[in-house]
C-alpha cells in the first residue's frame, strides 16, 4: 500500500509540475491591464499550430474580429505557453512597419532557421539577423530595380508566349479544361530560372520527364512549412532545439541550387555574355563587393522564392476570380486590347500602369494575402499606446502578430470581404488603404517584400497575356472562394482549380 502511495504521489507531482510549467505565465497579460482571450493548456490561443485543423490566420482572424471594436489597438495572446501580441488597430500597424520602425527592426522569422546548421536559408533578408539584413536586402534589391526589370521584360514576355503556346496546344476543337495552378506554377518557373541563371527550364515541353528544377522550387516553400511548424510546437518546451531540428531548406535543395549557380556562373562567363538578367547583376556584385559563392546562392534563392511560389499563387488565383467574375474579365480584356502597341505588344511602362489591371491584381492580393500574417520582434524597449490613456511597456524579444489576411477580410472595411470586386481599388485607392495600414499585402517600411517589384511585373505580364488571347470560365458550380488550405505557407485555395479555356481568335 505505502509502495502504491508514493507511486501516485510521484505521478500526481509530475503531472502538478507539468501544468504548473505550461500555464504559469498564463497571467502575464492580466497582470499588465492588457485585455485578450484566454490561453488554453498546451494550445494557447493558436490551436491550429499544433492541431494543422485549419490556417492559422483563420485562427488570429478570430480574435481580431471579437476585438476589434474593443477600443484596444492590440490584445495579449498565447502562442502555446508564450505571451505575445496581436495587433487589432490598422494604423498600429503601419506604426509599427515604419513609423515607430527603430524599435521593430526585427523579423520573428530570423529565428526560425539554424544558423549553425543551414548555409543558404539564413542569407534571405527575410530571415537575417539584425546586423545582416539591411546589406543582405539592398544586395537583392539592387538587381530588382525598375530600371533593370524594364530591361528584362522580354524574359518574361518569352515566359508567356511559352505559357499561352502550351496552353493553345492544350485546347481540343478550341476548348478545354486545365488545372491553372500547374499552368501558372510552369509559368513562374520558366521566369525565374531564365531572369535569375539564363535557364530554359523546359516547363512547358509537352513530353518531359519529372521537372527536377520544379520539385525542388516546391521544396523549399514546403519544407519551410514544416520548420515553421516545428519552431512553434518545440515553443512548448523551448530546450528541444538544442537537440532536434527541422530544416528550412532540405540540404538535397541546398546542394542542388548550388550546382545549378556555379554552372550557370561557368557558363556564362565562358560566352561572356551581357545580358539584363539577375546572373548578370550578380556578377558585378561579385566585382564591385567580392561576394561569396554561398552569398550568390542565397541571393538568387531569395529571388526565386519571391518570383515562384507566390507569384504563381497570385497569377493562378487572378485567373480563377476572373473566370468566375465575367464582367471584371471582360472590362480587362477590354482594357488590355485597347492598350496594345503597334506591334500587338506591351510595353514596361504601359503594363505597370494598367489601372484596371492593377486593381484585379490587388483584389486578388487582397483576397488571398500570400503573407497572411507579418510577425515583428521587439528591439529595444518602447511604449505602445493601447487603450485611451494607457501605454504598454514592450521589451526586447516581444513578439508582435499583424494580421494581415484578417484586416484585409474586415467588412467595416472591405464591404461583403468574400466577393471578387475589383472596383474596391478605383481612382487609387489602394495608396489610401495603405497609408492608414489597411492594405499591406507586401508590408511597409524598410523591410517591405524585396521581389514585390519582380512579382508584380511577372503577374502582370502572366495575366495579361492569358486575358488577351483566352476567355476563361468556371465549371457550373465550381467555386472555391472560401477554401483555404491549412497546409500552405501560403494562404490560398487547396486542390485542383479547373477553369474552361477558349481561344479568342
Amino acid at each position: 500500500m505505502d509502495l502504491f502511495l508514493t507511486i501516485c504521489t510521484f505521478i500526481c507531482v509530475i503531472f502538478a509540475s507539468v501544468y504548473i510549467y505550461l500555464s504559469w505565465n498564463f497571467e502575464y497579460w492580466r497582470k499588465r491591464n492588457v485585455k485578450g482571450p484566454r490561453p488554453k493548456l498546451i494550445f494557447g490561443n493558436v490551436p491550429s499550430l499544433l492541431k494543422h485543423n485549419r490556417h492559422m490566420a483563420l485562427d488570429m482572424q478570430e480574435i481580431y474580429e471579437k476585438y476589434k471594436n474593443s477600443g484596444e489597438r492590440f490584445v495579449g495572446i498565447f502562442m502555446t505557453r508564450n505571451p505575445q501580441i496581436l495587433v487589432i488597430d490598422p494604423k498600429l500597424s503601419r506604426e509599427i512597419m515604419v513609423t515607430n520602425f527603430k524599435s521593430f527592426r526585427d523579423n520573428e522569422p530570423q529565428l526560425w532557421a539554424n544558423r549553425r546548421v543551414e548555409e543558404i536559408s539564413t542569407r534571405n533578408p527575410f530571415l537575417s539577423l539584425t546586423t545582416e539584413w539591411k546589406e543582405k536586402r539592398t544586395d537583392v534589391v539592387g538587381g530588382l530595380s525598375a530600371n533593370r526589370l524594364k530591361s528584362a521584360l522580354p524574359i518574361i514576355m518569352e515566359a508567356c508566349s511559352k505559357m499561352t503556346d502550351f496552353v493553345r496546344n492544350e485546347t481540343v476543337e478550341s476548348r478545354s479544361v486545365i488545372d491553372i495552378k500547374s499552368i501558372c506554377y510552369n509559368y513562374t518557373l520558366e521566369v525565374v530560372a531564365d531572369f535569375i541563371w539564363g535557364l530554359n527550364a523546359g516547363a512547358f515541353q509537352s513530353k518531359k520527364p519529372a521537372n527536377q528544377m520544379l520539385d525542388m522550387s516546391r521544396s523549399l516553400l514546403e519544407n519551410s512549412f514544416k520548420a515553421v511548424g516545428f519552431y512553434y510546437a518545440s515553443g512548448l518546451a523551448p530546450f528541444i532545439r538544442n537537440f532536434s531540428y527541422v530544416r528550412f531548406f532540405p540540404e538535397q535543395t541546398e546542394k542542388f541550387f548550388k550546382q545549378i549557380q556555379m554552372d550557370a556562373l561557368e557558363l556564362r562567363l565562358k560566352s561572356k555574355t551581357d545580358r539584363p538578367d539577375f546572373l548578370n547583376y550578380l556578377l558585378q556584385l561579385r566585382e564591385k563587393k567580392n561576394v561569396s559563392h554561398l552569398d550568390m546562392v542565397g541571393h538568387s534563392l531569395t529571388v526565386l522564392l519571391d518570383g515562384f511560389e507566390t507569384s504563381g499563387a497570385l497569377v493562378y488565383h487572378a485567373l480563377y476570380y476572373l473566370a468566375g467574375n465575367q464582367n471584371a474579365q471582360n472590362k480587362l480584356r477590354q482594357e488590355i486590347m485597347e492598350n496594345l502597341d503597334e506591334n500587338r505588344g506591351v510595353s514596361y511602362d504601359v503594363l505597370m500602369e494598367l489601372p484596371y489591371l492593377d486593381q484585379c491584381v490587388n483584389e486578388t492580393i487582397r483576397l488571398i494575402s500570400p503573407i497572411p500574417v507579418f510577425s515583428r520582434r521587439c528591439s529595444e524597449q518602447t511604449f505602445l499606446e493601447n487603450s485611451a490613456n494607457s501605454k504598454v511597456q514592450i521589451d526586447p524579444g516581444m513578439i508582435l502578430h499583424i494580421p494581415i489576411y484578417a484586416i484585409h477580410h474586415d467588412p467595416e472595411i472591405y464591404p461583403n470581404p468574400k466577393e471578387f470586386n475589383p472596383e474596391r481599388f478605383n481612382e487609387g485607392l489602394a495608396k489610401d488603404l495603405g497609408q492608414r495600414g489597411c492594405f499591406l499585402p507586401f508590408g511597409d517600411g524598410p523591410r517591405i517584400c524585396a521581389g514585390m517589384r519582380l512579382g508584380q511585373l511577372e503577374s502582370k505580364a502572366g495575366i495579361f497575356e492569358i486575358i488577351r488571347n483566352f476567355k476563361l470560365t468556371l465549371r457550373k458550380g465550381d467555386n472555391k472562394l472560401e477554401h483555404v488550405d491549412p497546409n500552405a505557407f501560403i494562404i490560398g485555395l487547396a486542390g485542383d482549380l479547373l477553369v474552361e479555356f477558349e481561344c479568342i481568335k
